[in-house]
């Protein structure tokens, strides 16, 4: 029977706890916040109309931001803040709970932690004395997966506790710790689920699938964007930690799969990123073993730790913090059907992964769950013995944590002064400066710091000019940036010695130069720094437009992805740009293949004064008429395949286009099977998922009709047609293969056949690129791949040869073209590979005639979570590359 919490005893369990050094003083504080006891704090019961965790009943958004701002109204414990604006707009807010006198002192409390992150300027000796009476500073973020909904819930009964509760331990928590409680980490994403659950509530749907993502772009991969900070969420995160509050502690509450163990906590399993320092998985073991005392404490059976879950890759909201010192800590509780109880059988429940092979008790599993019914509201009693357990150990260990806090930022700084390395160097000379202006703003966006040299200088014997830009490593997050820009080698793991390769929690590779394609150098012996000013901004430097004023035309360098901007804000200018298709000298100055043509309009002047100032990319305004070795940029009509299974890749794609100012429309199943797809695009994309899930979609009976099944054959029957009516299908990496299918490509995709014998969970390789070629215009002949479970292609038995660049003789199938090759050989560049010959000099991208039409296979994600900005240009030019419309069939 489900207690209200009104009825429940919340008896805090104890520690040993090292307080002020004045009992007196103590108990009067004590006995002056029990005197504001909580009587006028409203409880959630109250507020809400029904208990936290009740079957079927869910609290909404706009309601829980009522809720937060009430009890601050009434309660002198609790502050709000708002930590930024969601990519909806909406608010995200964090309530910051503590003793009435640390809230009256909150700006003073901030200030010196913000002193602590920072050893450079702080003394050990002044550190200490600072250490014997500040806060823990600890935040606790609810479901940035918003379909695991149960954490926001907890939320609420949490923030009742800590403003109203008068008990010993609660005001001993609040005596010693700063409790910032964020409610929804994903507040657009709680919106959809909560008024999807509501919509489908009573009907067979009922807790099933949603046809959407739960985040405007990201769905669950807004927990895969830590470190880029594409999404606001991420972007406001970072700032609320990184430049305001540094925690020393945070908790993230996620859900799992219902049929195996209740809960998980700290500390994860193996492998680790070494760049942290060990004070960290230390400490979360430790505090995770509070919080699994406290849930054993209060008969929660089924909780493990040492299993499943790994913190190698630094991308999940809970990961990225560690760098900047700040212990992580995920807690996982079993799910229902969001909040419609379940009935598990104890013939159901599973194990079988990292950690817990069988479900059976042992070290880290001692009590198993025995099955049975599991409802919403156990997922809140869950979460709020966890973090009982959490702040009980918080409060015990304040000045510890406090210390070590410090010690890690100073053993930080201290390590990058030893160097090995001592810096990392960004060359001014960039290929793509769009692209390197982005990395060097997500690195200062994570509290990183860039400098800029204001005269030459010499680095490991070698000369560096004035302008380049340097990143000491004697800085408190030396982890953090080592971690973004270092290659990863990924430490191979098997269940048995002869066994399968146990796959990574996400990915294996994700060093950020390659991804990028942007240069940067590994200083390893200590130099004497030039004259240096900080960077404040990532601004890229700005280029001339020379040559005539009034010219017969402009030709504009289109290098890196500023080049696709430009040719988007030059036609929506209504100018009519082309490619250059050979390479063209200018004043001593060479223009590549795919530079700019663009014929003179006076209204397009601003356009191209803004290009070079704005972009980085040079011009020259030259007299007479244009070259005619050019190749027209079309004004394509681009449609995206909008899937309603879950896609994540879709939802990407959408955002990048948008990012580099493409005119993109959406179309659902049901447009696609509708047909007459020529007369309304010319581009469709198809975003990257597997042509069964493409070509099925929900099953009949799992979601309303309107949104069940896929493409289907009527679909397939209408993209066919659209090719050969001359469209451009534009196929994401798996769903290549819903394409060779289709139009009976003659390739085979060798990666997909050879499962066994390769093995590549999400890594970097080497990729060669025909420059010359319209799909790679504005690339480097040389570049970095994201491969995971990816494609590669060949003839298939009976075919000709691939055409395309880099393997002359053999016969060649003139319908095809081989834009990109994975390297021949050392192809891995970061990450993990087993079975390079099987994908070696293999190809990765297809440009294929069909009909009247085009098939082009990016035969990998060239667009990997908005990160893999070396090969964005791939998906760039196949958009550019469709022939112009002519006046008749522009719409």
């Amino acid at each position: 029977m489900t207690k209200s919490p009104d009825d429940q005893i919340l008896v805090w369990y104890h520690l040993p706890v090292k307080t002020a050094r004045r009992p007196a003083l103590l108990l009067c504080a004590l006995l002056a916040l029990a005197s504001a006891a909580g009587a006028q704090v409203p409880t959630p019961e109250a507020h809400f109309g029904f208990v936290m965790g009740a079957d079927r009943q869910l609290a909404s958004a706009e309601a829980i931001e009522r809720y937060f701002e009430l009890v601050a109204a009434r309660s002198d414990r609790v502050r709000i803040v708002d930590i930024g604006a969601t990519t909806e707009g909406h608010r995200t807010i964090a309530a910051i709970v503590s003793a009435p006198e640390n809230i009256r002192n909150l700006e003073q409390i901030r200030a010196t932690n913000e002193r602590l992150s920072d050893p450079r300027t702080l003394p050990p000796d002044e550190a200490r004395r600072l250490a014997s009476t500040h806060k823990t500073v600890l935040a606790i973020g609810a479901s940035i997966h918003a379909s695991e909904i149960g954490a926001t819930q907890a939320a609420n009964e949490l923030l009742h506790v800590l403003s109203s509760s008068t008990d010993p331990g609660t005001l001993n928590v609040l005596q010693n710790v700063i409790v910032i409680v964020i409610p929804m980490l994903n507040p657009d994403g709680h919106r959809l689920v909560s008024e999807w659950y509501q919509r489908t509530k009573g009907t067979a749907y009922e807790g099933g699938p949603m046809p959407w993502l739960y985040h405007r772009y990201a769905g669950h991969d807004i927990n895969r964007d830590a470190f880029m900070m594409n999404m606001a969420e991420n972007r406001n995160l970072a700032r609320f930690f990184y430049a305001s509050w540094h925690p020393q502690v945070f908790l993230t509450m996620h859900q799992m799969e219902a049929n195996g163990p209740r809960f998980f906590v700290p500390p994860g399993t193996d492998p680790i990123d070494a760049n942290y320092d060990p004070l960290i998985w230390r400490t979360a073991a430790l505090l995770g073993g509070a919080m699994a005392l406290e849930l054993q404490r209060e008969g929660r059976s089924g909780v493990m730790s040492y299993a499943k879950y790994d913190y190698y890759w630094p991308g999940f909201e809970d990961s990225a913090p560690l760098g900047h010192n700040t212990v992580c800590l995920l807690t996982e509780v079993a799910s229902v059907d969001v909040a419609s109880p379940i009935s598990v059988a104890p013939s159901d429940l599973r194990a079988g992964f990292k950690g817990l092979p069988d479900y059976t008790p042992q070290i880290n599993f001692p009590d198993p769950w025995p099955g049975g019914r599991w409802t919403l509201r156990d997922i809140v009693d869950y979460n709020l013995s966890a973090v009982r357990g959490l702040l009980f150990a918080t409060a015990a260990y304040r000045e510890p944590l406090v210390l070590n806090f410090y010690e890690m930022g100073r053993r930080a700084v201290e390590a990058g002064r030893r160097g090995g390395p001592f810096a990392f160097i960004i060359p001014p000379d960039q290929h793509d400066p769009h692209a390197t202006a982005r990395l060097k703003d997500l690195l200062m966006q994570g509290g990183i710091e860039i400098h800029r040299a204001l005269e030459p200088f010499r680095a490991d014997g070698e000369p560096y000019p004035e302008g380049t830009d340097i990143i000491l490593l004697s800085q408190p997050y030396r982890a953090y940036v080592k971690t973004l820009l270092e290659r990863q080698n990924y430490p191979a793991r098997r269940l048995s010695a002869n066994g399968p390769p146990e796959r990574p929690y996400d990915v294996a590779g994700w060093t950020l130069p390659q991804q990028m394609g942007i240069t940067v150098l590994t200083i390893e012996r200590g130099f004497e720094p030039p004259a240096m000013s900080r960077l404040t901004d990532a601004a890229i430097a700005p280029a001339t437009v020379w040559g005539e004023r009034r010219p017969g035309y402009w030709l504009i360098e289109a290098r890196g992805n500023g080049g696709a901007i430009a040719v988007n804000r030059l036609v929506s200018a209504g100018a009519a740009p082309a490619w250059t298709t050979s390479p063209v000298q200018v004043g001593g100055y060479h223009y590549a293949a795919g530079s700019l043509v663009v014929p003179y309009l006076k209204a397009v002047e601003p356009v191209v004064a803004q290009i070079a100032r704005e972009l980085g990319l040079r011009s020259d305004g030259i007299k007479g008429k244009p070259p005619p070795n050019t190749r027209p940029i079309g004004r394509a009509v681009i449609a995206l395949h909008k899937p309603w299974v879950e896609s994540t890749d879709e939802g990407w794609t959408r955002w990048l286009l948008e990012q580099y100012e493409f005119d993109v429309a959406s179309v659902t199943d049901a447009d696609i099977r509708g047909g007459n797809l020529r007369a309304r695009f010319d581009v469709i994309v198809l975003p990257g998922l597997s042509p069964d899930r493409l070509m099925a979609g929900f099953s009949a009976g799992t979601v309303p009709i309107e949104f069940s099944g896929g493409l289907g054959s009527g679909g397939l029957d209408a993209l066919r047609a659209f090719v050969r009516a001359g469209g451009t299908l534009v196929c994401l990496s798996q769903s290549a293969g819903l394409a060779i299918a289709a139009f009976n490509l003659p390739l085979r995709d060798v990666a997909r056949d050879a499962e066994d014998r390769l093995f590549v969970p999400g890594s970097i390789l080497k990729l060669t690129v025909d420059p010359a070629k319209p799909l790679a215009f504005g690339m480097e002949s040389t570049t970095a791949a994201f491969f995971a479970f990816s494609s590669a292609f060949e003839p298939a038995p009976g075919a000709n040869a691939i055409g395309g660049h880099g393997r002359p003789g053999g016969a060649i199938d003139r319908g095809l073209d081989t834009i990109a090759r994975y390297g021949d050989k050392d192809i891995l560049l970061s990450g993990w590979l087993e079975g390079e010959p099987v994908i070696a000099g293999r190809a990765a991208v297809i440009d294929a005639a069909v009909g009247a039409g085009r098939v082009i296979l990016l035969g990998f994600p060239v667009q990997h979570r908005g990160q893999s900005h070396a090969t964005f240009r791939l998906l760039f030019n196949a958009l550019h590359s469709v022939p112009r419309r002519t006046p008749s069939q522009t719409r």
